[in-house]
């Protein structure tokens, strides 16, 4: 069927505007791709490249600022594709929509904003370092194993794999509990205060050396921390090696197996019962009817 030169000219405007919307979008997308590819390969490598020459053993730094600079890059290269393909003067014209935009942007997307900054603050931080083991909320520990834009990848000493958003680590108090690849454990228990104490402080020390995963250095120490009214509480300190190469957990629970066993063995009174004197008069009636 063929089509009439009347028919043709009728669609010519419309093949033309399509036109020139796709000429627009190419520019846009090249101008976009282009700027971001010239940045990647001028930019990024030499900031790189000084950056880890500057601190060779912080990788997290390393990572995070290439990872930080392409963001940058890509986000750079918008306005500029904008303004290439000829839509500068509909943004200028549309600001109240813009500042609209930019503002419900900002309450949405407020967690990851924060995020992203507290990863900042993370990142350039010399104390926090991937490899680390911390500790922070009370219960929560683990070795940073890697710091991203929005969440930080922990690895707990069992092995389990947790992400962890970066305003929490960046505003709760974090700490390195061993120092010079030392960890140090606490173990408290309870005695009667008919047991010889001085025994069961050697026994309890002789009890945590004997794990070959103990540290000689500093030595194990067993100390009286309280006089309760009906026993008497010891604290065991020993030291292992760097937590990401023990399970610690595991060391606790041998020692309080072995402890328990040789101090039973010896007699001890473990967590004794307390005791309470109770004084006063039982009443006993029978009731009529």
């Amino acid at each position: 069927m063929a089509v009439g030169p009347d028919l043709v000219t009728q669609f010519e405007p419309l093949l033309d505007q399509y036109s020139e919307w796709l000429r627009t979008a190419g520019i846009f997308l090249g101008t976009f791709v282009g700027t971001y590819l010239l940045g990647r390969i001028v930019l990024v490598p030499p900031v790189v490249r000084a950056v880890a020459s500057r601190n060779p053993d912080n990788e997290t730094l390393v990572g995070a600022i290439g990872l930080y600079l392409r963001v940058a890059i890509a986000i750079l290269a918008v306005p500029i594709a904008v303004t290439a393909a000829g839509f500068g003067g509909v943004a200028v014209g549309s600001s109240v929509i813009l500042a609209a935009a930019t503002l419900a942007f900002g309450i949405a997307g407020q967690d990851v904003i924060g995020n992203f900054v507290s990863g900042i603050f993370l990142v350039t931080d010399p104390d926090f370092n991937v490899g680390d083991y911390v500790e922070w909320d009370e219960e929560c520990a683990g070795t940073i194993d890697r710091i991203s834009l929005r969440v930080t990848r922990m690895r707990t000493p069992s092995g389990e794999v947790i992400v962890v958003p970066n305003t929490e680590l960046a505003t709760a108090a974090v700490r390195h509990p061993y120092a010079q690849d030392r960890y140090r454990i606490s173990q408290r228990l309870v005695v009667g205060y008919g047991d010889d104490i001085a025994s069961v402080r050697a026994l309890l020390v002789e009890e945590a050396a004997a794990d070959e995963r103990v540290l000689a250095e500093p030595a194990p120490v067993a100390n009286v921390t309280d006089l309760g009214p009906s026993a008497i509480e010891l604290t065991v300190l020993f030291w292992v090696g760097d937590p990401k190469d023990r399970n610690i957990g595991d060391v606790r629970t041998a020692f309080a197996t072995r402890a328990k066993e040789r101090l039973l063995a010896e007699g001890v009174d473990l967590a004794p019962t307390g005791t309470q004197e109770l004084s006063g008069e039982l009443g006993i009636s029978e009731r009529s009817g």
